[in-house]
């Protein structure tokens, strides 16, 4: 029997099932196609998400060890998309003045990725430490002048980082949070490395924001938890740690950003906006089973307008590409059941996954070059949360008629 992550409690209340799907972020090589087509099967698992009865923390079922998904050739770079840079400085800018941070405080970041946030630190000439288990882009930090150690943050490194760097004044763990299976060893760990004085702050996609707009597709293989400040609360007491502030962010369609501390430290007064967040999760019930009947049945409904809408297209003729390799298109991709029969490739402008397939629906990955040449008529925009950036730099497709489509949470055309 499944059993919770963090109370042991077992699992037996279905939140949404998305059936059998590949790991979200493996992308294939011409290779790995070809000993597909030998007969070699891809890996694929049950996504099923729970929500414990017992300390009301949804998270999936069984699922894949983070050692098996964030590999050394891990094809994510935040510093690809714009709007996510604009948001690293953002907080930057917002955190030094906040907690007071200077050339003596020490700053370090778990998921560092390519430096796209601690970059700025280093040029604020604040000491800062990122940790990372994906090597290629640990490469990229580096060039940035990211001190960047190769790993996962776990009670060796902890102690790695104590002894060569020391107690941290703020530890940065934005969206990185829902992606660690072991949460009470990584609560701990933090615990342990933060100074007397010190702040921790995580960001993460709120299930509010998932459940009030059907964001099915932010589940998958590499998101262990879909936090709520039901949960985290009794959570974070339990170490002796407390939510001091919550903000609602634009990120991920919806998330939270929330600053902790010991709880011992009264430097700062509980914000109103803890229990603010905390009432209106109340409110939709997110603690209990009750508060998410409609979602399994909303999502087959999203899965039926975009196979209808794909299908009255291409009865059409007309030329239909994609935009955006990343997890939640192959989630929502692979739900729906649509393929290179129904999408002819896929755009993307990181140059890592140029020239590969998507796992499950074996759509192949090109660069931008080809919209010229194909003139589509539509493509499908699948990280919707990044609708607006992606608008902004395929709005020439309106000079043959073309059209730009999300489906979540619902159909939009522009």
């Amino acid at each position: 029997m499944t059993k919770c992550r963090f109370c042991n409690y077992a699992l037996k209340d279905v939140i949404v099932d998305l059936k059998s799907q590949p790991s979200a972020n493996r992308l294939l090589s011409r290779e790995d196609l070809d000993k597909l087509k030998q007969g070699k099967s891809e890996w694929r698992s049950h996504l099923i998400t729970y929500i414990c009865e017992n300390c009301s923390l949804v998270q999936l079922g069984d699922s894949t060890p983070p050692e098996d998904l964030f590999t050394n050739d891990y094809n994510y770079y935040s510093s690809f998309s714009n709007e996510w840079v604009n948001h690293a400085k953002e907080f930057v800018k917002k955190v030094i003045p906040k907690f007071n941070l200077t050339s003596n405080s020490r700053v370090l970041e778990i998921g560092s990725n390519d430096g796209y946030l601690l970059q700025h630190f280093v040029s604020s000439n604040i000491p800062c430490q990122g940790i990372d288990p994906a090597g290629q882009a640990a490469k990229v930090a580096e060039k940035k002048g990211v001190k960047t150690i190769v790993g996962f943050f776990d009670k060796t490194t902890s102690e790695y980082i104590m002894e060569h760097f020391g107690k941290c004044d703020l530890i940065i763990g934005n969206n990185v949070f829902a992606h660690i299976p072991k949460i009470r060893d990584f609560i701990s760990n933090i615990k342990y490395c933060l100074s007397e004085k010190g702040f921790i702050s995580l960001e993460f996609p709120h299930l509010a924001k998932l459940v009030e707009h059907t964001q099915f597709d932010t589940i998958y293989d590499e998101h262990y938890f879909y936090h709520s400040i039901i949960a985290l609360k009794n959570i974070f007491s339990e170490f002796r740690l407390k939510i001091i502030e919550v903000n609602e962010i634009s990120t991920h369609g919806g998330s939270l950003r929330i600053f902790l501390t010991h709880e011992k430290n009264n430097v700062y007064p509980i914000s109103n906006s803890v229990n603010n967040i905390l009432h209106k999760e109340l409110s939709l019930n997110l603690g209990q089973k009750e508060g998410f009947q409609k979602f399994q049945r909303k999502t087959e409904k999203i899965r039926h307008n975009a196979i209808d809408f794909i299908r009255k297209r291409r009865e059409k003729d007309q030329k239909i590409l994609a935009f955006g390799a990343a997890a939640k298109g192959n989630i929502f991709l692979n739900y729906c059941g649509i393929n290179s029969d129904d999408i002819s490739c896929i755009v993307d402008d990181t140059p890592a996954k140029q020239g590969k397939f998507l796992p499950g629906s074996h759509i192949p990955v090109e660069s931008a070059n080809v919209i010229r040449i194909i003139k589509p008529n539509v493509i499908i925009i699948l990280p919707w949360n990044l609708r607006r950036e992606i608008c902004r730099k395929l709005n020439f497709i309106k000079e043959w008629g073309g059209e730009l489509v999300t489906f979540i949470p619902e159909i939009k055309i522009s």
